[in-house]
C-alpha cells in the first residue's frame, strides 16, 4: 500500500531532475550565473561549458534512472550527493530551501529502499537456514 505513494515521489523527483537537465541545455545562462556566483567557478579545472554539459548529462541520467526504478538505493544515494553539493554551491535562500526539500524526498525514498533491502536479506538468510 505504501509503495504507490513512494513511486509517486520517485517519479516526481525524476521530473525535477528532468527539468533541471533540460534547463542546463536550453537555458545554460541560468546555471552559468548560479555557478559564477559561487566559489565553484574558481575551482573548475575545465571551461564552464564543459561543466554545464556535465550538469545536463548528470541530471538527465538521474531522471531516467529514477524513473526506471532499478538499483534505487545507489541511484538515490547519488541523487542525495548531487543535491547536497548543489545546496552548498547555491547562494539564493529560496533555492537552498527548495533543494533541501528535494534532498528530503530522496532521503525518504533511500530509507525506504534500504530498509526493504535489509528485510529481504534477513528473509533470505532465514529461508537459507531452514533449507540446510
Amino acid at each position: 500500500m505504501i509503495e504507490t505513494p513512494l513511486k509517486i515521489i520517485r517519479i516526481g523527483l525524476s521530473l525535477v531532475f528532468l527539468a533541471n537537465g533540460l534547463a542546463a541545455f536550453i537555458a545554460p545562462q541560468e546555471f552559468k550565473e548560479l555557478i559564477e556566483a559561487s566559489f565553484v567557478s574558481q575551482l573548475l579545472p575545465f571551461p564552464m561549458a564543459v561543466f554545464l554539459l556535465i550538469i545536463g548529462i548528470n541530471d538527465l541520467s538521474l531522471s531516467v534512472l529514477l524513473f526506471v526504478g532499478k538499483y534505487q538505493k545507489y541511484i538515490l544515494a547519488w541523487a542525495m550527493i548531487w543535491l547536497a553539493t548543489v545546496i552548498v554551491i547555491i547562494t539564493e535562500p529560496l533555492a537552498i530551501l527548495e533543494h533541501i526539500g528535494f534532498f528530503a524526498m530522496a532521503l525518504a525514498l533511500w530509507i525506504s529502499v534500504a530498509s526493504n533491502d535489509e528485510i529481504d536479506r534477513k528473509d533470505f538468510e532465514n529461508k537459507k537456514k531452514y533449507l540446510t
